[in-house]
């Protein structure tokens, strides 16, 4: 966790989180991770009492996105399923190298499927288990990024659609 809920966010905060951004990470158990803030926000949101208004929470996941199903996929889509029913609105930004020369755009998986002999050769970004994502090719565009998540996010909780 890049900020604890209990300390007030401000621009010395905000600097320090991005400060904390290595992506030196090689892979990620991202059904883990998934799960893991699922149960933090849930402990998080019966913390405060509101009757009035329900809680809107906001996850942010930056990654290169890759190797996501290390874990199984139905593994991954469960996480990602529990952590939408549980209420989280999830924004996965892929950070993607563009003189890499295997853009994760470009990527492509064997799907298996019970029906058929072979597997079906499709698209990573198809398969990707998130149904919000950005994939930022130019990491100093990466606050202007954010910055524009978090209005569609507060413009998606205005209108009461999260």
């Amino acid at each position: 966790m890049l900020h604890q809920f209990h300390d007030q966010f401000n621009s010395e905060a905000g600097a320090k989180i991005f400060q904390q951004f290595k992506f030196e990470q090689q892979k990620t158990q991202i059904a883990q991770l998934i799960n893991q803030v699922t149960d933090t926000m849930l402990k998080a949101k019966s913390s405060f009492i509101s009757n009035v208004h329900e809680i809107a929470q906001l996850v942010l996941i930056v990654s290169d996105g890759r190797g996501l199903f290390l874990e199984g996929m139905k593994v991954v889509q469960t996480s990602v399923r529990r952590a939408l029913e549980a209420g989280l609105f999830m924004v996965f930004v892929v950070v993607d190298n563009p003189k890499n020369k295997d853009s994760i755009l470009d990527v492509k998986v064997p799907v298996f499927q019970e029906h058929l002999k072979h597997p079906e050769i499709r698209s990573y970004m198809e398969q990707f288990p998130f149904p919000f994502y950005i994939v930022l090719r130019n990491i100093t565009a990466l606050p202007q990024i954010l910055s524009d998540a978090l209005r569609q996010w507060f413009e998606l909780v205005n209108t009461g659609v999260t």
